[in-house]
């Protein structure tokens, strides 16, 4: 039940502030703000130190540039104000979870909120302070460097961080006021920092095992949303420095987002404070309210996590049916439901009365596995109409032969090509039963050639993704894997068939070599051609454009860059062994340098590779006419010589 002193007189002195509990706080946990500053002293100002004298930061712009020294160890800080933030809650609020401290406290002449704000604010200072104090030595340490005092940077740092320590600090308070066991504290800190992620995760591990189609990637994780409600997750991905020569820091939209977020949070744990039972000391969670949401969400995550981990340990994941999984799911639900039942009574007898509870779990649990399997939602047979997609990006989940700079996803808009990927979506939905039982095998035998011996492959699997953009502004996503064979792929009305046709489309190979780097403007600056046992072979600079063009008139004809699902007779005498690598310069280098993050992207210069193969007309005529074709070897010749 709230203390008496929750009604006490406003106007008592120190009633709504302890500055003897606030000292108190300060010197009893000082190993806490001491070790942070500690920290951040080494990462930040004892560098300058060791550096005084030796002129290293004056003359270096590269990553001990002051202000480049300084703005690259903001993004540090979430990870340290993460770990900080919850010791400093469990240090000035451990009194709540003893009954006897717990009630020697609330009985202090000092109202709630006066000991919420006094135990709050001191273990906001074990932050604050040391934050001030190592920023006021890092400026003068920077003088004693030899590089002049950057205050800019320096203030940019210390607000930072004082903004990431204030919200991972307030988000551990949150916590704290929903259990009085000071052992789960830290458990229910990790688990809310991470759990609108966790179950993004654990819907696309269920989703992908019972849903025919769903996609491999990660789209739920990828979300803007997910990324928001997962802090840590969100400060990495944004907080970056732009690098040389300005070294300005990305991602502050979101510090200060997470800086007003913290004020709600504290206003939110004062009022979790104020209707507190001291007698929930020592529970697990210590708000009624609380305690089925906790039960369950236990329940579920054990269904989920360890029920899947249990069936892959027995069963092939691949072909086995979905309906052992649900076997598995029952089994660790129950054992999370009763588990969490145990926390929250503090005994091990709790399977008598509470049966139910875990009975209406499983019925729960299986209404929701059938609605997936059979597909009650239509996810799975849904196929836009051709005529109602704007666009189709098509991507292969691991590269095909030839390796090289082939990388898609490709983007198809002709409605011809939109209309093959449409067939090919068909063509898989309506072998769903044979395709969801068939394992994915490989197999190699050995064939004779002309030039002796070879392995080539039988039996194979693709795994390939097809992305609508509506025309309505909607997007489909499906993924899938199918088997590949040579009868497959001589069937035109297979799937293998299909895809194979469908990333062989006149144009696509051109999208995938040159839509990832090359931009307007780029020129070719040098190409070359490898050879078995010598040196790789220069094109001469006079025939660069010639070749060029060639490269790019059998690609958009499908001449070049075709793909081969199968590493099969056709593969190896279609293909050379030989790779034409042509380097290009941007054409704007220093806008490239200077603003990219990808460091790629922020070269001078790029190679792209492609794969020769004697359909390639154009490109082999030019490189008849400069002599260079007598080293043309195809992968036929080279491993059956081998």
């Amino acid at each position: 039940m709230p203390s008496a002193t929750s009604c006490s007189k406003p106007l008592r002195p120190h009633a709504w502030f302890s500055p003897t509990l606030f000292r108190k706080n300060l010197t009893r946990f000082w190993p806490i703000w001491a070790l942070y500053g500690a920290v951040w002293f080494l990462m930040l100002t004892a560098p300058f130190l060791s550096m005084g004298g030796t002129g290293r930061f004056r003359y270096s712009p590269g990553s001990f540039y002051p202000r480049g020294f300084v703005v690259e160890l903001i993004p540090i800080g979430a990870g340290v104000s993460f770990v900080f933030g919850i010791l400093a809650a469990m240090a000035v609020f451990s009194y709540l979870y003893n009954s006897r401290p717990a009630g020697m406290m609330h009985a202090l002449p000092i109202r709630r909120e006066g000991l919420f704000l006094t135990n709050y604010l001191s273990g906001l200072c074990f932050f604050l302070f040391p934050i001030a104090g190592v920023a006021l030595l890092t400026v003068p340490a920077q003088l004693y460097a030899g590089c002049g005092a950057d205050l800019t940077s320096v203030f940019l740092w210390a607000w930072c961080q004082a903004l990431m320590s204030l919200f991972f600090y307030s988000f551990a308070v949150f916590c704290a006021m929903f259990t009085g066991h000071i052992m789960a504290l830290p458990a229910f800190y990790v688990i809310l920092n991470f759990l609108v992620l966790a179950l993004c995760w654990l819907f696309e591990a269920m989703a992908s095992l019972f849903l025919f189609g769903f996609p491999f990637s990660r789209t739920i994780v990828d979300h803007p949303l997910v990324s928001w409600l997962t802090p840590l997750l969100r400060y990495c991905e944004t907080l970056r420095s732009t690098g040389a020569p300005d070294y300005r820091l990305t991602g502050l939209p979101s510090v200060f987002a997470y800086g007003l977020a913290a004020l709600a949070l504290a206003a939110l744990a004062l009022l979790a404070y104020r209707r507190r039972h001291i007698e929930s000391a020592g529970d697990v969670v210590s708000v009624s309210w609380v305690r089925p949401i906790f039960k369950y969400g236990v329940a579920f995550c054990s269904a989920v996590a360890l029920g899947t981990f249990l069936w892959s340990l027995f069963f092939d994941t691949d072909t086995d049916s979905v309906w052992s999984l649900l076997l598995f799911l029952l089994f660790a639900g129950a054992l999370g439901y009763f588990v969490a039942e145990m926390l929250l009574r503090k005994t091990f007898r709790v399977f008598r009365g509470n049966w139910k509870g875990a009975v209406g779990f499983s019925l729960a649990l299986i209404a929701a596995a059938c609605v997936l399997e059979f597909d009650l939602t239509g996810y799975e047979t849904r196929i836009p109409a051709a005529e109602q997609v704007a666009q189709v990006q098509v991507d292969l989940m691991g590269s095909p032969a030839p390796y090289d700079s082939f990388n898609l996803p490709a983007s198809l808009t002709d409605p011809a090509e939109i209309a093959q990927a449409v067939a090919l979506h068909s063509a898989v939905v309506g072998q769903k039963d044979a395709l969801e039982s068939q394992s994915r095998d490989y197999n190699w035998t050995t064939v004779d050639s002309p030039y002796g011996t070879i392995d080539v492959e039988e039996l194979s699997s693709a795994s390939f993704s097809l992305r609508y953009t509506l025309k309505d502004g909607g997007v489909l996503e499906r993924s899938y894997s199918i088997p590949i064979s040579r009868e497959l792929l001589d069937d035109p009305d297979s799937p293998a068939a299909r895809l194979e046709a469908l990333v062989n489309a006149p144009g696509v190979a051109d999208q995938a070599y040159f839509s990832g780097s090359y931009r307007e403007g780029d020129r070719l600056i040098s190409a070359t051609i490898t050879a078995p046992d010598r040196e790789d072979l220069f094109v001469s600079t006079g025939s660069l454009e010639s070749l060029l063009s060639a490269v790019h008139s059998d690609l958009d004809a499908g001449r070049l860059g075709r793909r081969f699902l199968l590493e099969d007779m056709e593969r190896y005498e279609t293909c050379y062994y030989n790779d034409l690598a042509l380097t290009f310069q941007r054409a704007d280098r220093l806008s490239a340098y200077g603003q990219n993050s990808d460091p790629q992207l922020r070269s001078d210069t790029y190679t792209i590779t492609i794969g020769l193969q004697t359909t390639a007309s154009d490109t082999l005529a030019v490189l008849k006419d400069l002599g260079l074709d007598a080293v043309l070897v195809t992968h036929l010749q080279l491993s059956a010589g081998s």
